[in-house]
């Protein structure tokens, strides 16, 4: 693969650059500016914020001692963010089973039921009594729907038997 390298203007590179900010590039306009803008050593107010939006950082040479040293560096900090994720998660699912059994205890040990009527609030069993009767009036509902729409797939079902018959 022939490899040909263009050489840009700061113009040019801040003109892209303000176009990125007024989001008109492509994206594959936005990968050729965030690759120009990584090998390129143009400078100027713009191109440096972009370069910050993008994510890039500059281009830094360094000999097998500071590399080395960094890939340690950087070594003890993978592990130290391991370690972190894995302690948050020991501390998430403590803190869930804690909650859940404390939830469980307190909803065994008492039941509350309140209701609101007309904005006025109602408990004891006088909100029991409205709740269950709300349910049976749900459930007599979800009944009815249910038939009317067993009746309309029966409807559909006869039209499309109907339809077919008649075209063959």
């Amino acid at each position: 693969m022939k490899q040909t390298e263009q050489h840009i203007t700061i113009q040019e590179a801040e003109q892209l650059c303000q176009l990125y900010m007024d989001c008109k590039l492509s994206l594959l306009e936005e990968a050729e500016l965030e690759y120009v803008l990584m090998l390129s050593n143009l400078n100027s107010p713009l191109i440096r914020e972009t370069r910050v939006l993008m994510g890039i950082t500059p281009n830094i040479t360094l000999n097998n001692s500071s590399q080395s040293f960094i890939l340690r560096k950087m070594e003890k900090r993978g592990f130290l963010i391991w370690t972190l994720r894995a302690t948050a998660c020991v501390i998430i699912l403590l803190g869930s089973i804690l909650l859940i059994r404390n939830s469980i205890n307190n909803t065994a040990n008492e039941k509350i039921c309140i209701a609101y009527v007309e904005g006025r609030k109602v408990s004891g069993e006088r909100a029991k009594d409205i709740a269950e009767a709300d349910v049976v009036k749900m459930e007599q509902f979800m009944r009815i729907a249910t038939t009317q729409q067993a009746l309309e797939n029966a409807k559909v079902e006869k039209f499309m038997n109907h339809k077919t018959h008649t075209r063959k």
